[in-house]
């Protein structure tokens, strides 16, 4: 369930977010679908990017993102190595809240949130400070990734269902 928690001005779904560029490769810019959230810990993790990558099955943080929230990584007892960019990295998953922030919209008091399982890495190298993955995000939400508009809409889960008629798996 996605709760939402916004002043009357908070604009409707869709939300639409512009890809950003993530440097130079092959003499070309490489563009990412990213969003803007915050992980709610015991503090409030200053908002940032976060990649939304549907080849990632869970919610995933650079380890800075939970000292920022003030989340105890030790109390985990969920741990998993899992293998990213060719390599096994440790990750401790903890329940928090995720908050996505709504574009266009000053300051960062705009937003949805939602409670599902974050694993933080012991070790980061990309260049946002999470991802938004199957389990946690696309599981909540209806995305629609456009490259050709260089555009990332996010829209409520039951979305697709109303456009195609499909229904919703348990």
């Amino acid at each position: 369930m996605v709760e939402r928690f916004a002043p009357a001005a908070a604009p409707a779904f869709p939300w639409l977010f512009p890809y950003e560029e993530d440097g130079v490769r092959l003499d070309s810019v490489v563009l990412r679908p990213v969003a803007p959230i915050s992980i709610v810990g015991r503090e409030v993790a200053p908002v940032g990017p976060a990649l939304v990558d549907s080849g990632c099955e869970h919610v995933l943080a650079a380890p800075w993102v939970a000292r920022a929230a003030l989340v105890d990584l030790d109390s985990s007892t969920r741990e998993v190595v899992l293998g990213l960019g060719g390599e096994g990295v440790r990750v401790r998953f903890v329940d928090l809240t995720v908050r996505l922030h709504a574009p266009g919209v000053e300051g960062d008091e705009v937003f949805v949130e939602w409670q599902t399982e974050v694993g933080f890495l012991s070790h980061w190298r990309p260049t946002f400070q999470a991802l938004l993955g199957q389990v946690g995000f696309l599981d909540r939400f209806t995305v629609t990734f456009s490259r050709q508009a260089q555009r990332l809409a996010v829209e409520d889960g039951a979305a697709f269902d109303r456009r195609f008629g499909v229904p919703l798996a348990d």
